[in-house]
């Protein structure tokens, strides 16, 4: 028989709302029990002395927003043990019918949007370009041309045949679209498509203007499906449609389509516990958790799955981010904005991020300072796997410490990413810190105005871009990178300290550091140091420093396996490097390049098995959890 616990609420998917709450399970007259839904065991909580509610096992498909707030301070949502409870903010559609040629349809209350499921696995919007799963970066795009009176934000001209002719806007049909640097992707819906001039107008504005070799693609109508695995939105009679790879799953899990961006929402509150919950089906441009102010929050051990961004701290401070796994992403990992001050950001697993939309980050901050972000595995980004920007408006990052994360095949569907950002207009002295690190295969990818793909394009290891200044660089690895491995973009005051870089080609630099003409003169970068760092080639590179207008200079004490010195004290000679044949790039015993002031780099306390293997750190959640 369940015994009353007077310490903790219960939550259950076999609970009701009207019973105590304080069972774990129904009693054997179903008289009493846990609670059905978090509001109600918040409500409790609210109004008692009890500030824990356990919640169980099984899907809750929230219709609305848990929303938190001061009232809910020291409260802790936690999962039972070892049960996985599962927030869902999707609309289950079941009662498919079948259309032959393996599309399946079914009527909804309003158009999907870009995130729908099957069986838990994310599906894709259908799209004018034919998509292959295979090449997600350049298939599937068509190339756009400005307008005839030059670069517009809100229109811009296709070629005839690129947009089918029966294609009109609708409630679902949204348009993507990129800049030739692809810097920046936009998702409007459409105004009008002039099918006689070839012109589409868009609903919102670009972040940028279209030019000619830019890229779009329509998205989400019925009539573009081509593949299984796709899906799109019929207007004429209100139904989604899909084309499953089996359709077997599809009939015995129905579809999710998301409907919330948030599934919980703070304001104000502080020192809440959310731990060992799963969040999904949740939209692209939305956060799961999403944190408004207040201090003192942890959030460990959760597991993110088809959301947009995972966790969102805006002003949120003091608060850690740890042991969680976040995957198949529409949008980001972490992302922390105005203000958000002194967060711990750690030992948490990002993996196949921006599926949808894809400028963001593993973890990416705006104006934050005091940060740490340690022992992550970042894998699969678009664009950046940790960016922290400031761009001089007085949100300044300062402080922040990035070490011995482990970021791996990220910068692959943009340019100017790649594995760790950092964004000072300011040229405020920052006092930061990057160390440790190990950053392998950054791509770089964006179109010229001919037309043409452009790969291996600023696809940078480490990149202090835009007059960053005051940042240690320190014991990191980079490897696979496109133009440079370790980027100074006009910053000054910045030391570049026992760095190893592995370059791919004979363009690619290790290190590079130019100035920024368009901010004048003073964008020359001064007063940088670059000391004890090993330079090394898939092949034998003859240049692995690239210096362009690089202002006062201190180089000294490098080695590079081949090519050419700078400072006095720079060599070349073969480091000694255990299998590097094999992809061991550790240093051996007896290598030369110790005796050259260089030390090996702390491999071992990389990414999360360096924070599970650490005794100083291992002292949270198990992130295997």
């Amino acid at each position: 028989m369940p015994t009353t616990d007077q310490t903790a609420f219960f939550v259950s998917t076999m609970g009701n709302d009207s019973w105590s709450g304080r069972l774990a399970a129904p009693n054997a007259d179903l008289t009493d029990g846990p609670f059905a839904s978090l509001e109600k065991a918040r409500d409790a909580m609210r109004s008692s002395d009890i500030d824990t509610a356990y919640v169980r096992g099984g899907t809750y498909r929230l219709d609305k927003t848990l929303t938190l707030d001061a009232r809910d301070d020291g409260h802790s949502f936690l999962a039972y043990q070892d049960e996985t409870p599962v927030l869902s903010g999707g609309e289950w559609v079941t009662g498919f019918t079948s259309e032959g040629e393996g599309l399946y349809s079914a009527k909804l209350s309003s158009p999907n949007g870009l995130d729908v499921s099957i069986g838990g696995i994310r599906q894709h919007a259908a799209q004018t370009g034919d998509f292959d799963p295979a090449n997600p970066a350049t298939s599937g795009w068509h190339m756009l041309k400005a307008e005839s009176t030059g670069a517009s934000k809100t229109s811009f001209n296709f070629s005839a045949g690129d947009i089918p002719s029966g294609l009109k806007p609708h409630a679902g049909l949204v348009v993507q679209t990129f800049d030739t640097e692809r810097l920046r992707d936009d998702i409007s819906h459409v105004k009008s498509i002039d099918h006689y001039h070839h012109t589409v107008t868009l609903e919102d504005a670009a972040s940028y203007g279209l030019r000619t070799g830019g890229t779009y693609r329509m998205m989400n109508d019925a009539s573009l499906i081509r593949d299984a695995g796709e899906f799109g939105w019929r207007a004429s009679d209100g139904k989604l449609v899909v084309k499953p790879e089996d359709p077997g799953s599809l009939q015995s899990d129905g579809v999710v389509v998301a409907r919330l961006g948030s599934l919980i929402q703070t304001s104000n509150a502080s020192n809440l516990s959310i731990e060992g919950l799963t969040f999904t089906d949740a939209l692209y441009d939305g956060a799961a958790i999403s944190m408004q102010g207040g201090q003192g929050n942890s959030v460990g051990g959760n597991h993110f799955v088809n959301v947009g961004t995972a966790v969102l701290l805006d002003g949120t401070d003091n608060s850690r981010i740890a042991g969680n796994h976040m995957e198949q992403l529409g949008g980001n990992g972490v992302s922390m904005i105005n203000a958000a001050n002194g967060n711990s950001i750690y030992a948490n697993t990002i993996e196949h991020i921006g599926q949808i939309t894809k400028g963001g980050a593993g973890i990416g901050a705006i104006g934050s300072s005091d940060t740490l972000v340690s022992h992550n595995d970042i894998t699969d980004a678009p664009r950046y796997g940790i960016s922290f920007k400031e761009w001089g408006d007085g949100q300044l990052n300062l402080r922040n410490t990035i070490e011995f994360n482990r970021i791996h095949h990220v910068g692959q569907e943009t340019a100017d990413g790649g594995g760790i950002e950092m964004l000072g207009r300011s040229a405020a002295d920052m006092g930061s810190v990057i160390r440790g690190n190990e950053i392998i295969d950054t791509g770089g990818l964006a179109t010229d105005g001919a037309g043409n793909w452009l790969t291996d394009h600023k696809g940078w290891g480490i990149s202090l871009d835009d007059l960053t200044s005051g940042v240690i660089v320190r014991d990191n690895f980079v490897k696979g990178f496109a133009w440079g491995g370790i980027y100074v973009h006009g910053g000054d005051n910045n030391l570049l300290e026992n760095n190893f870089g592995v370059a791919s080609r004979p363009e690619d630099a290790f290190i590079r550091l130019e100035w920024v003409p368009k901010a004048g003169d003073e964008a020359r970068p001064h007063d940088n140091t670059v000391i004890n760092n090993l330079a090394a080639g898939e092949m034998p590179i003859e240049q692995y420093w690239m210096l362009l207008s690089p202002g006062r200079l201190t180089m000294d004490g490098n080695l590079a396996a081949t090519g050419r010195t700078y400072g006095p004290n720079d060599a070349v000679f073969n480091p000694g490097f255990t299998d590097s044949a094999n992809g061991d790039y550790s240093l051996k015993e007896d290598a030369p390049a110790l005796s050259h002031g260089i030390h090996d780099l702390s491999w071992s306390s990389m990414g999360v098995d360096g924070y599970q293997a650490s005794s100083t750190l291992a002292q949270f959640w198990d992130v295997d959890a």
